[in-house]
């Protein structure tokens, strides 16, 4: 079968592993990718993206490949395009089916699949959903109860079918497939890995707030082998030459048995520096000692909140301030950078709670500090909170599910001290690179009414944030543009393709086959090996469940 997906923006570590998954069951894949280099986030300047290329030049692309499929995998912020590259991919291939996967459809299911030009949505992990979906396809069964998809009918009405278990062990899956995002140029010096799927913790403001819930019944965390991710990284090296490696887990190395082999095996075979995720309660003598060993080079870690008030009440992170700071001081020892990340504008924030993430960041003294705006993501628990007690309105947070705005510009609760929120997430990364004798300049503007000096300081604090990353990004800019231009006019997929597992099915039906009635027998018998493997397999996860960071419902403090 044919499968063509979009994505938009960079690379989707989720969206390779699909498409490896799919070519190693038969299945010719296609991406159509967008750099959207004026849509970013921080700048809304779409022209510069259409110098370059069209809707015209994607939608004759789609045409010339031909797919039996068209598939979309989308976050929130993102979700406004792909409804409307939906609807123009259905005006020229009005009878190819469209399925949009994602978090946004994972947690906004009954919203996403009412819009007309989607004709199923996937929930949660998508290669063996997709992978059945085709093999029906293939077969011109019906494929209205296939697990993890809710899928519409000819008539309109909306099969909802349950979750499957998630994917276990990771091993089981290719090594995800970075080839057509490469071509059009989405990797730059730094690629981007994963070893796990889903995060040990919970925050409030984070997607996994609501997938760990929605996975309640059994532990989403799980983590590829060593040897796993080893064989992965010598392949993009050999393939990519990466000058670094983006380890883009939630948080990374929380493992201590995992990373002591890791530390071993990465400098062996791999030898390139590396950045990862961790938290104030994970960043512990031997774990940084052991990224140390292996090659990493620095770290970010997630603040939020310089108030303990807001950490503890809202954000379901326990950490104390002596704590942030003991974590920071290590960190240093052990010669890695930090990266601090932070977010203004949460529900019961005062401008008092908000200045104190300055007086905190002060003390640790990071590398960089970046800022970020409260972005309420659909379903997350501090989104829930925030409508539940009035400082989200319906109408803006139909907005939000909507896709509008983004965690760098919007701040979209109602709040007394918008203002401030503006002001301060905008300062912040141009205060920890300034030195002390010139910050009264910069509590100065911090006073004034917000305005253009804000602004301008906002854009200015843009390459401050992570100057290494956005000298690298500005450099692969024109290349993107020009290899994705390349890219949407050259087909480069196997022309002579054939769905050799189509046509053998077709010769099999063909074929008249007699009733077998030993079968019919076997299949009423009682299989006591598999009871006996469902009960084991049980009493494992019930151990995983209590062996886990954090699971269930968030429940707010009072």
């Amino acid at each position: 079968m044919r499968v063509l997906f979009y994505y938009r923006g960079s690379e989707h570590i989720g969206v390779e592993s699909i498409i490896a998954y799919l070519k190693s069951k038969g299945h010719l894949v296609e991406l159509i990718f967008e750099p959207a280099i004026g849509e970013n986030g921080f700048v809304d300047i779409p022209l510069i993206d259409k110098i370059f290329y069209n809707d015209k030049m994607i939608l004759n692309k789609a045409i010339r490949f031909k797919p039996d499929l068209i598939a979309f995998s989308t976050i929130t912020n993102l979700y406004m395009p792909v409804k409307k590259l939906a609807k123009k991919f259905k005006e020229v291939m009005p009878k190819v089916p469209i399925i949009v996967g994602g978090i946004h459809a994972t947690s906004l299911p009954e919203r996403t699949i009412a819009e007309k030009n989607f004709d199923m949505i996937c929930l949660g992990e998508g290669e063996h959903a997709m992978e059945e979906l085709l093999q029906r396809m293939r077969e011109k069964k019906s494929y209205t109860d296939i697990k993890n998809l809710w899928v519409k009918d000819e008539t309109g009405f909306v099969h909802k079918n349950d979750k499957r278990p998630v994917i276990r062990p990771l091993e089981s899956l290719p090594n995800p497939d970075k080839s057509l995002f490469a071509k059009y140029g989405a990797l730059n010096s730094t690629v981007m890995i994963m070893t796990t799927r889903g995060c040990p913790f919970a925050c409030t403001f984070c997607v996994n707030s609501f997938r760990n819930q929605v996975y309640s019944g059994e532990v989403y965390l799980r983590q590829r082998s060593v040897q796993s991710v080893i064989k992965d990284l010598i392949e993009i090296k050999k393939t990519y030459n990466p000058k670094e490696i983006r380890f883009e887990d939630d948080v990374f190395a929380y493992n201590q048995k995992w990373l002591n082999e890791f530390k071993v095996e990465y400098p062996k075979h791999i030898g390139i520096p590396f950045h990862c995720y961790v938290t104030p309660s994970t960043a512990k003598d031997e774990i940084l000692a052991g990224l140390k060993q292996a090659g990493c080079k620095s770290v970010s870690i997630g603040i939020q909140s310089g108030s303990e008030k807001i950490r503890t009440k809202l954000l379901h992170r326990r950490h104390s301030d002596e704590l942030i700071i003991a974590a920071a001081e290590r960190i240093k020892k052990h010669n890695l950078k930090i990266f601090a990340e932070y977010i203004f504008g949460f529900p019961e924030e005062t401008p008092e709670d908000m200045w104190k993430s300055y007086e905190l960041n002060d003390k640790i003294k990071p590398f960089s500090a970046l800022s970020f705006i409260f972005y309420p993501y659909p379903k997350t628990a501090l989104a829930e909170y925030s409508l539940k007690n009035g400082y989200l309105t319906k109408e803006d947070y139909d907005k939000v599910k909507d896709g509008y705005g983004s965690y760098h510009t919007s701040c979209w609760l109602d709040l007394p001290y918008k203002d401030e929120v503006y002001k301060l997430n905008a300062m912040l990364p141009i205060w920890n690179k300034t030195p002390k004798f010139l910050k009264p300049l910069l509590k100065a503007i911090l006073k004034l009414k917000y305005g253009r000096i804000h602004k301008l300081i906002y854009l200015a604090s843009i390459p401050i944030m992570w100057f290494e990353e956005f000298v690298a990004r500005i450099k692969a800019m024109p290349r993107m543009l020009m290899m994705t231009r390349k890219a949407l006019m050259n087909d480069d997929w196997d022309m002579a393709y054939k769905d050799d597992l189509e046509i053998k099915y077709l010769q099999n039906q063909e074929i008249s086959l007699q009733p077998n009635t030993v079968i019919q027998k076997e299949k009423d018998l009682i299989d006591v090996k598999s009871i006996v493997k469902a009960k084991a397999l049980e009493t494992i996860k019930e151990k995983r469940r209590k062996n886990h960071f954090f699971h269930g419902e968030i429940k707010f403090s009072k």
